[in-house]
């Protein structure tokens, strides 16, 4: 039997590739030599087990299909993958999930759970910060998935977040105000305060 593929973890990425796609399935030891191939490209790889292989996607454009061939086996069945912008989405339910979809659509995976009412979003760089509004506090995600890592806490019903060089922006809908934070985490300074909550913030860069 050729190997058998479930699910890849994205399913979407950048047109320049080099990002870490989790390919599940079976079949992917004792079968002979590998080969992944995402469309025609074949691209490097690691197993991990007998259901799991990490890739790194190569460059490419639109839709294509990935799929592990096994030379005592044969091919295995294709999973669509898709190269362009891509949509983070928050889902405000307890436990909240952060996913990201195909911009032109397709199928969501899930990037990150077991966040509490997660709210605004912004991408930076490689990283999805999140306003992780039902445990007061602002987290960050890699753009691929993973963990859950805490930029700031101790805050006050967070509920937008923005990005302007190496500082975060942070709207708390708690204490009526906006504060800034360094990037990479640190003490929130009060930028401004408003009679009623603050539940949205934005940046023009000048």
């Amino acid at each position: 039997m050729p190997p058998v593929l479930t699910s890849l973890t994205p399913n979407s990425g950048p047109r320049a590739g080099f990002n870490s796609v989790v390919i599940t399935g079976s079949g992917f030891s004792g079968v002979g030599s590998l080969t992944v191939r995402f469309g025609a490209t074949a691209t490097t790889f690691t197993i991990d087990s007998d259901t799991q292989i990490t890739a790194i996607a190569p460059a490419g454009t639109g839709a294509v299909n990935v799929t592990v061939t096994a030379n005592l086996d044969g091919t295995s069945n294709p999973l669509p993958y898709t190269y362009g912008s891509v949509l983070f989405v928050t889902d405000g339910l307890n436990p909240g999930v952060l996913y990201s979809v195909p911009a032109a659509g397709g199928v969501p995976t899930v990037l990150a759970t077991g966040l509490n009412k997660p709210r605004g979003l912004v991408v930076s760089g490689n990283t999805v910060i999140i306003a992780d509004s039902g445990n007061n506090r602002v987290v960050s995600v890699p753009t691929t998935g993973g963990p859950v890592t805490p930029l700031v806490t101790g805050l006050s019903s967070p509920d937008g977040v923005a990005v302007s060089g190496n500082t975060l922006y942070i709207a708390e809908e708690g204490s009526n105000s906006v504060v800034s934070v360094p990037i990479g985490g640190g003490s929130p300074t009060v930028v401004a305060t408003f009679p009623t909550s603050a539940v949205g913030v934005a940046i023009q860069v000048q």
